[in-house]
């Protein structure tokens, strides 16, 4: 059966097939499902938007598509699913920085090579953090927030899920002064929740999973990461228009095994990259408050993991990346 597929989609990528018709000649008898994989929680924006995508994938191809959220372990637990199905093209993963290039540099013990593993398949989007706070917060500015961690340490509670959010967190400080009392999530939903709730002071959380929290006046927004203002949040300053040397850029991607064939991850490439070029992706990504549509190759993103594990790299030759 597994033969079948790899011959079909190989002929259909010859042939340049990307409708409904063509791809649905190069799927298997069987109809089994494409599985989409998250390593963080539902209710995050990477789990709202790779379910838009699969819902998308499968309408255009025709074959089934499902997202399995498999978290824990800093996303290792999502890799190693990943890495554990058939090389078939018929299993992909929702890439962040987290699992393709700091879980492998912070923990020796990582269970696989990022860039000998795992083959990057598109580069889909590049956006900014938002830092937030409960609606009811005592904190009114980030000042206010950096003040008592400065004057207090570790008195301010801040969420954090996976390692590239919780390194937001620690170059804050490094950039500040302040000293936070992080506070570790397996997925942003809970951590906006504790936030909501008073339970923690203040997260750097995904600004597409916070949209719909800061619109529905649960969350407040105290500042953003990147460069330059977001454009769903105008009225946020950034960090660095507060005066401090700091941004936080977040990419996403997909990415499928490193021994899925090169014809196959081809035509996952031409297929997701329809997807995200589409006009019906710009709109849900615009609603969502979703960051800078790149729509990249996969070559373009391993490019980008491999610049991104130097400069990590070179950035721990200065600064304690782990937390304790």
């Amino acid at each position: 059966m597994r033969r079948q597929f790899l011959t079909g989609l190989a002929a259909g990528l010859a042939t340049g097939l990307t409708t409904r018709a063509g791809f649905a000649q190069s799927t298997t008898p069987s109809g089994k499902p494409v599985r989409f994989i998250v390593g963080l929680g539902p209710g995050s924006g990477a789990d709202t938007g790779t379910r838009f995508i699969a819902e998308r994938f499968s309408t255009l191809t025709g074959q089934p598509a499902i997202v399995e959220n498999r978290t824990g372990a800093d996303q290792v637990i999502a890799v190693q699913s990943l890495l554990q199905a058939p090389p078939d093209g018929l299993t992909l993963m929702y890439i962040t920085p987290s699992p393709m290039v700091l879980t492998p540099l912070l923990n020796p013990a990582t269970p696989y090579d990022p860039l000998r593993d795992v083959r990057p398949v598109v580069y889909g989007t590049r956006s900014q953090a938002v830092i937030v706070t409960g609606a009811n917060s005592r904190f009114k500015t980030l000042q206010d927030v950096l003040t008592e961690a400065r004057a207090k340490p570790e008195s301010v509670r801040m969420s954090n899920y996976g390692h590239h959010y919780r390194i937001g967190g620690l170059s804050l400080q490094k950039a500040t002064g302040a000293v936070f009392n992080h506070v570790a999530y397996k997925g942003a939903a809970q951590a906006n929740n504790d936030v909501i709730a008073g339970d923690i002071d203040v997260a750097i959380t995904d600004t597409g999973g916070a949209m719909p929290l800061l619109e529905g006046g649960k969350l407040r927004a105290l500042a953003v990461t990147g460069p330059n203002r977001h454009q769903f949040l105008p009225n946020v300053a950034t960090v660095k228009e507060l005066g401090i040397n700091y941004e936080l850029i977040v990419w996403t991607g997909f990415a499928a095994s490193s021994k899925v064939p090169d014809a196959i991850a081809q035509k996952l490439e031409e297929l997701l990259l329809t997807i995200i070029k589409s006009p019906e992706y710009k709109e849900y990504n615009d609603k969502q408050g979703g960051g800078e549509i790149v729509a990249g190759s996969g070559a373009m993103l391993r490019a980008l993991i491999e610049a991104e594990t130097a400069r990590y790299r070179e950035m721990g030759k200065t600064m304690k990346l782990t937390q304790n």
